[in-house]
């Protein structure tokens, strides 16, 4: 399996937009490294918002920012983003083991092994921001479980689909600056665009997480 580097993908950008020389590594002060390096992170955030990309998905117990009752008519709770995280991609009711094993009384209170949620309910939620401008989410369960993308800074541990996509999407960002002409960004864009179709038949084909993976905040109890 191929190990990615931010300079393989600062090259693969390079080329998608027809640079031949490439560099050697992404702490040089040349002109092409300095730009890509001022898009890059923007690029790769973008890029994982865009798909559900499975290395960078995760599930985390979320509670409560604080006690007061939510602003918000619709919601009665109000939660901070994760600091790593980019996209939440769905929230569920927290089933406690506590109340689990009150369900399963005639077992003698424990969690039959190899017992999962069939089908969880995924709570309806809110982005938003605070008064200070940090990112919170309003929905009516507490506690919580989040889905979410999460950043992945390690370049090391990337998928193939997502490196091919970043580079191009990082490529459209750059590519005024790097080639002086406007003329690439959209080729750039539309080979991003197909990358991401791409990977979400992928993800057909191998069975999606949402329709197989199961809950494994339940799991981890067994």
């Amino acid at each position: 399996m191929a190990t990615y580097t931010k300079a393989k993908i600062f090259n693969m950008a390079l080329k998608n937009l027809g640079v031949s020389v490439g560099i050697q590594g992404a702490t040089q002060t040349d002109r092409n490294t300095v730009v890509l390096n001022e898009f890059y992170d923007t690029a790769k955030e973008k890029t994982l918002t865009d798909h559900d990309w499975g290395f960078a998905s995760t599930y985390r117990e979320v509670t409560p920012t604080d006690n007061a009752i939510s602003l918000n008519p619709r919601f009665l709770y109000k939660y901070d983003y994760p600091n790593d995280c980019v996209f939440i991609r769905e929230v569920y009711q927290h089933f406690k083991e506590e109340y689990l094993n009150k369900q399963f009384l005639q077992n003698g209170g424990v969690i039959p092994k190899g017992y999962k949620i069939e089908n969880p309910e995924k709570a309806e939620f809110e982005p938003a921001s605070d008064t200070q401008g940090r990112r919170i989410f309003y929905t009516s369960v507490s506690p919580a479980i989040i889905r979410y993308t999460k950043i992945v800074k390690e370049e090391a541990y990337y998928t193939p689909e997502f490196v091919m996509a970043l580079s191009w999407y990082l490529a459209f960002l750059a590519a005024s600056a790097v080639t002086g002409a406007r003329v690439k960004m959209s080729d750039c864009l539309q080979v991003y665009t197909q990358m991401l179709r791409e990977a979400t038949t992928k993800d057909a084909n191998e069975g999606h997480k949402e329709d197989t993976e199961e809950c494994d905040w339940i799991e981890a109890r067994n």
